[in-house]
């Protein structure tokens, strides 16, 4: 029998079904310390685009979908929790944009006592964001300032913020006026981006922030930790009304030579490997020439240039880094105190990347790896597209919890595939990865070429047609997953023995070394993933129309009315 609270849960999310989920709400115990993020200027990218990348980390089963959310236009009244515990509500704008998520399933809500986290949140106007990166800030700083119990948390951020932004900029005013009204329940950071300019918003205490605009031609890489030094080193910044005041009233500022504040000396817990080690990684990869072995006491600053240009490719490659040859490999050296960014612990790994040169419906991808990376495969989901195949987008019921369905749903697939290849990954792990590498290469190459193919286009035709590509490219990398699930089961069962050592081939004998098993054999064939666009087989997707949404909302009025009186018989039964 559920609780009250699983029946309250369960209640608001049959009321956030009906309104189209237009914003989730969320009930957390604690923030998801685990993450590593990416920026990519377009000037330094190899095709022009912006790109920014997060794998969302926290060792559990939580199982996530893909989910469009729909846009409600004219509807006022409607509120949004800020909080994890659904007690304080924001007031949500009349008309609110669609957009795309990566939310957990219900299953996973009923586990975790969650609600759900949009994770990768991109609108019909390209604005993009991903929240959060947990940071740390120091004693000084949350005495001076402490947290808000009741206050914005990554999992309410995203939706809050992207269902009401026409731009980037706008979308982190809207971030800033969250936390100067209700204030911030954690340290986080965010990265929000359009079509024009990307930000990196670092929260440090219950209310202080700084939002700064990134250059264009300048990537960062980090781990859960703050990078912002000086706001005068970026051309324009958004800050809470104290950030500089409250510091050198508190006796907490640090200073620079010329008398500016440091914030990251001001506000940042110190440096730990857990996180240092994975910023130094990004920056050592992507520009060796000029940072070489890692310190803990060096600053490796939040922005900088690479040697050479970055393709969305190296990114990805980027987020799956495993330390892999250096002496910090967990693989290579058998150490198990290595926090990696290409961990298989990841909840769901995500780059959106978005490109200027097309219509803003139409301009933006979120690559996604629903579960962890490293032995999955990033597929594209387009701000235009209308649905999400069944494999990627449908949600485990409250009562499935506890199935591991990966003959059904795509994170079950790539969750235990990785399981059974970080077993031994560089004879299991690393040949899948390189596999779906070469699957990524040819997807994204080939929506980047139908996207130009759709510019044209109008919005109800180019939305069918990169629906097609996208649910195609889901419904293969399925299908790939399960047939490696299988392969690797068959390949690791021939080579099961609890007898670890040699043996001589003609007594059997043990011998003195190890067995070494030998990297496994993909013999998927990656030319699956190379589309073939027929528009005979594409029908344009239906525009909606005025009177289907006054039936959504008077659908909706009737459900809360219900709502209200199952909650009240769930009160009378507990007394």
């Amino acid at each position: 029998m559920k609780t009250k609270k699983n029946i309250r849960n369960f209640l608001t999310k049959t009321f956030a079904v009906i309104i189209t989920a237009a914003v989730a709400t969320f009930v957390c115990a604690s923030s998801v310390f685990a993450c590593t993020a990416i920026y990519i200027g377009p000037e330094v990218s190899d095709d022009g685009s912006t790109i920014i990348v997060r794998s969302n980390d926290y060792q559990d089963v939580w199982p996530n979908y893909v989910m469009v959310c729909e846009a409600v236009e004219n509807v006022p009244g409607r509120t949004a929790p800020v909080d994890n515990d659904d007690t304080v509500f924001a007031e949500l704008p009349a008309t609110t944009y669609k957009y795309t998520c990566t939310p957990w399933m219900d299953s996973a809500t009923e586990y975790n006592g969650l609600e759900s986290d949009a994770a990768a949140a991109v609108n019909e106007y390209g604005v993009s964001m991903t929240m959060s990166i947990s940071a740390f800030s120091n004693d000084e700083a949350l005495n001076a300032d402490p947290l808000i119990e009741n206050g914005l948390t990554e999992f309410t951020a995203d939706s809050l913020v992207i269902c009401q932004s026409k731009t980037a900029r706008e979308a982190v005013e809207v971030l800033a006026n969250l936390i100067d009204t209700y204030g911030s329940s954690e340290c986080n950071i965010a990265l929000i981006a359009d079509q024009s300019e990307a930000w990196y918003v670092e929260m440090y205490t219950g209310h202080e922030y700084a939002a700064v605009k990134l250059p264009k031609d300048k990537v960062c890489y980090f781990g859960n930790e703050f990078s912002l030094e000086y706001l005068s080193d970026y051309e324009e910044s958004i800050v809470s009304d104290h950030l500089l005041s409250l510091p050198e009233e508190n006796g907490f500022a640090k200073y620079n030579e010329n008398g500016e504040l440091d914030l990251l000396a001001t506000y940042s817990l110190e440096f730990i490997n857990y996180s240092h080690m994975r910023t130094w990684i990004g920056h050592k990869t992507m520009a060796p020439s000029a940072y070489g072995d890692y310190s803990i006491d060096e600053r490796y600053p939040l922005v900088f240039t690479p040697d050479n240009k970055v393709s969305l490719n190296d990114c990805l490659d980027l987020i799956r880094n495993r330390y892999e040859g250096t002496e910090y490999s967990p693989d290579d050296t058998k150490r198990t105190d290595m926090r990696v960014a290409g961990t298989d612990t990841a909840l769901s790994v995500h780059a959106i990347q978005i490109y200027s040169d097309l219509p803003a419906d139409r301009s933006a991808i979120t690559w996604v790896s629903s579960g962890p990376a490293i032995a999955g495969v990033f597929v594209p989901v387009s701000n235009a597209v209308t649905s999400i195949a069944d494999c990627y987008g449908l949600n485990q019921s409250y009562d499935d919890f506890g199935q591991f369905d990966y003959n059904t749903y795509a994170y079950y697939t790539f969750k235990g595939l990785t399981t059974l290849a970080v077993t031994d990954y560089n004879a299991y792990g690393a040949p899948i990865k390189d596999y779906f590498e070469s699957c990524e290469a040819i997807m994204s190459k080939e929506i980047r070429d139908l996207l130009v193919m759709t510019k044209d286009m109008d919005s109800s035709e180019a939305s069918a047609v990169i629906t097609d590509y996208c649910t195609a490219m889901e419904e293969q990398a399925f299908a790939d997953g399960k047939q490696l699930m299988n392969d690797l089961l068959w390949y690791m069962s021939q080579n099961s023995n609890t007898m670890k050592r040699g043996r001589n081939p003609e007594t059997h004998e043990a011998t003195d070394t190890d067995k070494v098993v030998t990297p496994m054999t993909v013999k998927l064939d990656n030319s699956n993933y190379h589309y073939e666009y027929n528009p005979e087989s594409v029908t344009p997707a239906a525009p909606e129309t005025s009177s289907a949404n006054n039936t959504m909302y008077v659908v909706l009025g009737v459900c809360a009315a219900a709502a209200a009186v199952a909650l009240i018989i769930a009160k009378s039964r507990k007394k």
